[in-house]
């Protein structure tokens, strides 16, 4: 791993712990093992660093969320499931990767809560994964009623929004209340959202 790799993980490393704002440079090169003008050689700043962050980790952590549903294989009304499982196999992956024992799913979404309210590249990305979001779902919610398995009477994008904002509630309370078992939120939210749309009305594992 060469030095600008290992400044990239130490810095994401520290950031999903403390906060973009609660470390500095000082705090980074001490941490990595090298002087000032390491860092710099490799970045004009911190801001560039978190811009590089944001492109090579959270970015591609976000997109393998778009790509999951894409992935998913099944009936619509598995992959649906599916989706309530997404961020908790990511996890494990991106823990994986960067080799970060005590890395978690909450940790980093706050860290993107706050990227999204400071880096307009971060904003940006956002609105785009949302809509693209959007659509892989009503895709899988228009199948499901061609197919018979999801009722027919409400419209396949406001059912859409619906599914990803039961999604993003659930992680809203996680990310407030820590104690919160996350699995379970999402296991019982999808048994509510399976029994609003299914045809039959009735919740099968």
């Amino acid at each position: 791993m060469d030095t600008k790799d290992r400044i990239l993980r130490t810095a994401l490393k520290l950031f999903i712990e403390r906060g973009f704002v609660e470390v500095s440079v000082n705090d980074l090169i001490k941490e990595v093992g090298i002087a000032k003008g390491g860092f710099y050689h490799h970045f004009k700043s911190k801001d560039e660093l978190i811009g590089e962050i944001i492109e090579k980790f959270i970015i591609p952590y976000l997109d393998e969320l778009i790509r999951s549903v894409d992935k998913s294989v099944g009936s619509p009304t598995k992959r649906l499931q599916n989706l309530f499982k997404v961020p908790t196999d990511i996890e494990k992956n991106l823990r994986t990767d960067l080799d970060v024992n005590k890395f978690n799913n909450r940790a980093l979404i706050i860290l993107i809560v706050e990227a999204i309210k400071k880096y307009e590249v971060m904003t940006n990305y956002v609105i785009q994964f949302s809509n693209e979001l959007l659509m892989k779902v009503e895709a899988v919610i228009e199948e499901g009623k061609s197919l018979g398995e999801f009722s027919s009477n409400s419209d396949s994008k406001s059912t859409a929004w619906y599914v990803i904002s039961v999604i993003q509630g659930a992680i809203a309370l996680w990310i407030m209340n820590p104690e919160i078992d996350i699995q379970m939120l999402f296991e019982n939210n999808y048994k509510c959202v399976w029994q609003s749309i299914s045809k039959s009305g009735k919740y099968n594992k």
